[in-house]
């Protein structure tokens, strides 16, 4: 009824893997969770892809003026901004936090990137105006909290799908290279540290599952991602 796929969350973790999977180079998360700000908030969700903000604790300021708005404020490291139609974006109002939907053409956005190469862009919104209908009060439950619990799930289900993609790598190439006569895979030493491989893939993965479940159950499931992020992490580390 908002202009999405009907969807449940999983059908998203499911989503979200598989683009981790392929690395996808897409604003996937981005524009998944900047629809549930504008849509918690009954702001329309536009056509094409999103990316939202503050993602690093910045303060953005929305103000009155006439029958429109204004925002001003700084922000680093926005995740596809350069690419984004529309940014969501958590201001601070007059009365308490706002949602606001603007056109990424109205603010000046200096590209960067992450070590992945992924785009991270700064963006200065300086004092632009935007229409009435594009801000709405914040939604119940879209607050800076909510945005960096989804964000840091939308991360560990990818990692937890690039995981499962380079043990299936690992595992094609010790049964392609040869040495000392033999396929790598046949050595003990191989086979022991693929186990171990897959074992912290397997720990991931059902990690970043259980959380996006909790999510999805409703409640309060900040220890669940904390947790697949948490574990997500340590089987890349290892």
């Amino acid at each position: 009824e908002a202009g999405g796929a009907g969807g449940t969350f999983s059908d998203l973790a499911a989503v979200l893997r598989i683009a981790g999977r392929h690395c996808a180079p897409i604003p996937l998360a981005e524009t998944a969770i900047a629809g549930w700000m504008l849509a918690s908030s009954g702001l329309k969700i536009p056509a094409g892809p999103l990316t939202l903000a503050p993602v690093h604790g910045e303060k953005i300021t929305a103000r009155k003026s006439g029958a429109n708005w204004r925002l001003a404020g700084a922000l680093t490291r926005v995740p596809y901004a350069r690419v984004a139609n529309h940014i969501a974006i958590l201001a601070a109002g007059p009365a308490g936090n706002v949602i606001a939907r603007v056109g990424a053409v109205q603010c000046k956005i200096t590209p960067g990137r992450n070590f992945a190469h992924e785009p991270r862009d700064g963006v200065m919104l300086d004092d632009i105006e935007i229409a009435a209908d594009q801000v709405a009060p914040a939604g119940a439950g879209v607050t800076h909290a909510a945005l960096k619990e989804r964000g840091a799930l939308a991360r560990a289900l990818m990692m937890a799908g690039a995981l499962e993609h380079a043990l299936e790598l690992s595992v094609r190439y010790t049964t392609e290279r040869s040495q000392f006569g033999r396929k790598i895979g046949q050595f003990q030493a191989i086979q022991q540290e693929l186990a171990r491989f897959a074992g912290e893939v397997a720990a991931a993965v059902a990690s970043a599952l259980s959380a996006a479940g909790a999510v999805e159950r409703g409640g309060n499931a900040t220890l669940a991602v904390a947790s697949a992020k948490i574990r997500t992490a340590q089987a890349a580390q290892e």
